[in-house]
């Protein structure tokens, strides 16, 4: 029995009643510590609860460790929440509020559920994408330039997402494109958990260096570097509908007598910038067609963001700050803008 599975009815102190489970979409990913839930106020607004469930933690062994670190988890999402909320951060999914409710029914000491309240968006991009009669490029860059100014706000703030991915940039009626989801970041003021994952996000967008054991992982300013790599990875995802990990690593796997074995990033990286050239090449096919004259600057965007090379990713004009989103954001912002006024 979780507790987290049965909300619905209740109304919770700050006056909003629970209304119905939410199905994760086929395509979804993460979530397995939580519930969602619709829930509406007394004015008829609509938005969305993520229950905590905690009972995980009582099928191991060492269930009040686990039970510690769950909490922590939870308490250092929040806070991070918290944070970007209180700094305003416009295009980061935030908090309308968070809380714990008493769940009835025999459960325990895990009746009490955690909860937090966001504000209800309409799907993910690949819900959007989904919905598409023939592709929108307008749409798709000023997605892409929402996600940058996200992540620079985050940067900005201090934080690193590190598991940037279509599941988690949510779009909303009004305003677009937001970042959601701070399960897996790492805040530069405060420690946590996640700080000694080399891979923290998802397996299937991490860039190629989280592949190895590189102790430069852990310097925070390469943190945000790896960011900018999964910026990139959504163009792939946009254009081809697969991760530049993805197709990176299906183009290694195509080389003749080639064996990388993870074990050294400076001896594999020849292979890895091989396959990156060949993957642009690849991406500037399917591109052209949809964006015409905007291909160049397109190509030439990816190419600095999801640079396999850590040391060479990111601005190419700031050597000093090359995580900073600045330049990319402008750009995406014109090409959005050509896109709109269809300069193609």
């Amino acid at each position: 029995m979780r507790p987290a599975e049965h909300l619905e009815g209740i109304t919770l102190d700050e006056g909003w009643t629970v209304q119905k489970m939410v199905t994760p979409a086929p395509h979804a990913t993460g979530g397995h510590f939580s519930v969602g839930y619709l829930v509406k106020n007394k004015n008829g607004k609509h938005a969305f609860l993520k229950a905590l469930d905690f009972s995980r933690a009582f099928q191991v062994p060492d269930f009040s460790r686990e039970l510690q670190s769950m909490t922590e988890a939870y308490n250092f999402e929040r806070d991070l929440l918290n944070k970007c909320k209180n700094r305003r951060l416009n295009r980061v999914v935030t908090p309308i509020s968070d809380g714990t409710v008493t769940v009835p029914g025999n459960f325990g000491d895990l009746s009490r559920v955690c909860y937090i309240i966001f504000e209800h968006a309409k799907g993910d991009i690949r819900d959007k994408i989904s919905q598409f009669n023939e592709f929108d490029l307008a749409w798709c860059l000023r997605s892409l330039h929402n996600t940058a100014v996200g992540l620079s706000q985050l940067h900005s703030s201090g934080i690193a997402h590190q598991d940037l991915k279509p599941s988690n940039i949510l779009i909303f009626p009004e305003e677009g494109s937001k970042i959601a989801d701070l399960g897996r970041a790492s805040d530069l003021s405060k420690a946590s958990a996640i700080d000694g994952c080399i891979r923290p996000g998802d397996i299937g967008y991490a860039p190629p260096e989280q592949f190895y054991k590189l102790s430069s992982n852990r310097d925070f300013s390469n943190r945000f570097l790896a960011d900018i790599y999964l910026l990139g990875s959504l163009f792939f995802f946009y254009f081809s509908d697969c991760s530049a990990t993805q197709a990176l690593f299906a183009k290694v796997k195509g080389f003749d007598k080639v064996n990388m074995n993870n074990s050294s990033f400076e001896s594999d990286l020849p292979y890895l910038r091989e396959a990156f050239a060949n993957i642009l090449v690849d991406l500037q096919t399917q591109v052209l067609p949809i964006a015409g004259k905007l291909t160049p600057q397109i190509i030439d965007l990816v190419r600095q963001l999801c640079e396999p090379n850590p040391a060479q990713r990111g601005d190419r004009l700031d050597s000093s700050r090359k995580h900073n989103m600045e330049r990319f954001i402008s750009s995406l912002n014109l090409l959005s803008s050509k896109a709109e006024n269809k300069f193609l």
